[in-house]
């Protein structure tokens, strides 16, 4: 199943296209499957899992949160660049900042430090004398909050970061690694939210590219120091249930579950429905995991889909899903194949 990383003139391969819809399919697969299961207590294993709707917002089945719709407008963004679509540029990131703002004001759904920092940004931009506010006023805003609210590392910016990875699976890691933490900074500066989306971004970079899951991946990119901490938790992780980190509004709590439910369901196998098992196995266990299940099934799904593909997704999830700004599965599989045009690999586009 591996592959070797394809270089630039190479390009992407019809299955690493795969991987990388797959990423975003089984996120939102996940995002909609944890949903009804928000601010609730653990669901036993004698409990069913299903795409069901509901739960204290009241979502129709299938129908993903705030965790999907920030990621797409990450995608949009990136796909509107010129500049071979990298969200380093202050124009994408001012598209974001811009779409993130005008879908605030009509979704039911929002974490508490990401709706901190669009109040705040919104407060700078009309200080400034401009009604929506811009990256800068984003990035501010965000500075602003976590210097209030110090010890506050939610998970927002980790459920989204898989739409960061996309533009860089050819590009160097150092224009990786700036990608993934410009995004994340839009709204999230706490060291354990920076890097959890570092370490989350390389790994589903990676799967992508290799068809692996490797969440340590990104390790070198820590400091010495951070590095063993990071370390200790991801092995604390392997050795728990999801269900044991009740924090998962925290980024840390967030990813552990994550990964507890990814590793929980063992190696990568070969085989379409061995991999559809796999997927739904570890989906499921993120969504047992209690409180913050959205994400964290978001945050799953985003990794163990960019080693599988879309197809791991059950075809009768992959038909419910949908959500803002009025999407289904085909125009998020058309948004990553149109990201990923300028890097078809010569002689294998399909169709």
């Amino acid at each position: 199943m591996t592959n070797a990383a394809p270089t630039l003139a190479q390009g992407l391969d019809p299955a690493q296209r795969r991987r990388a819809a797959g990423s975003v399919i089984a996120a939102a697969t996940g995002d909609a499957l944890g949903a009804p299961y928000e601010f609730q207590s653990p669901v036993v294993d004698s409990e069913d899992i299903d795409m069901i709707g509901g739960g204290v917002l009241g979502w129709q089945p299938g129908e993903w949160t705030d965790d999907t719709s920030m990621a797409i407008v990450v995608l949009e963004a990136a796909l509107s660049t010129s500049n071979r679509h990298d969200l380093r540029v202050e124009s994408a990131q001012d598209q974001i900042a811009r779409e993130w703002y005008s879908w605030s004001l009509g979704t039911p759904d929002i974490g508490t430090l990401t709706s901190q920092v669009i109040r705040r940004a919104t407060d700078g931009a009309r200080a400034a004398g401009h009604y929506i506010p811009r990256a800068a006023d984003f990035r501010a805003a965000a500075i602003s909050a976590h210097d209030d609210l110090p010890a506050t590392a939610g998970n927002g910016s980790l459920m989204r970061t898989h739409a960061a990875v996309l533009p860089y699976l050819l590009a160097s890691d150092d224009d990786a690694a700036e990608g993934i933490d410009a995004v994340c900074r839009l709204t999230h500066v706490h060291q354990d939210t920076t890097e959890a989306c570092m370490l989350w971004g390389f790994a589903v970079r990676h799967a992508i590219l290799t068809g692996e899951v490797d969440v340590r991946r990104g390790l070198p990119r820590l400091s010495e120091d951070r590095r063993q901490l990071w370390i200790e938790r991801i092995e604390e992780a392997e050795q728990a249930t999801p269900a044991l980190f009740r924090r998962n509004g925290w980024v840390v709590g967030a990813f552990q579950a994550a990964w507890s439910a990814i590793t929980r369901v063992g190696p990568i196998p070969e085989g379409k429905f061995a991999q559809r098992d796999t997927l739904v196995a570890a989906l499921e266990a993120a969504a047992r995991a209690g409180y913050d299940t959205d994400t964290v099934a978001c945050i799953t799904g985003a990794l163990i889909g960019a080693a599988l593909g879309p197809k791991s997704v059950p075809p009768e999830w992959r038909r419910m899903l949908f959500g803002w700004p009025g999407y289904e599965v085909d125009e998020l599989m058309g948004l990553v194949e149109r990201l990923l045009e300028p890097w078809v690999a010569s002689g294998t586009k399909e169709g």
